[in-house]
């Protein structure tokens, strides 16, 4: 019984979703975030925050970050002001969403 425990929690500890196009994704430990932020190689979530609330404003509810074929991506999970819950993904290098993907429907800037 504790071999066929230990195997199953490798294989769990060892699983890494597999895209259907064939790219590993793998998500980051907050530790692992500090140290790229610190490195230079990602913005912070606070920066990116400060950022999208000029074309998506709204209360973050849940934020990963992962890396998918060399690249930084935030996955964030948004309430924006009219109660919607969006979901949004941007480059954790630059705090900007994919250029050739259209934003979210309910997406709007900061209102004073």
């Amino acid at each position: 019984m504790t071999r066929a425990l230990f195997i199953i929690l490798f294989a769990l500890a060892t699983y890494t979703p597999v895209l259907a196009h064939g790219s590993t994704l793998v998500e980051l430990e907050h530790y692992q975030a500090k140290h790229l932020v610190s490195a230079g190689k990602i913005l912070s979530l606070d920066v990116t925050l400060s950022k999208i609330k000029y074309f998506c404003y709204g209360k973050l509810i849940d934020a990963h970050l992962y890396q998918e074929q060399g690249k930084w991506r935030y996955d964030l999970q948004i309430k924006a002001q009219r109660g919607q819950i969006i979901d949004l993904s941007l480059d954790a290098s630059t705090g900007q969403p994919n250029p050739t993907k259209s934003l979210p429907s309910g997406c709007r800037a900061f209102e004073n």
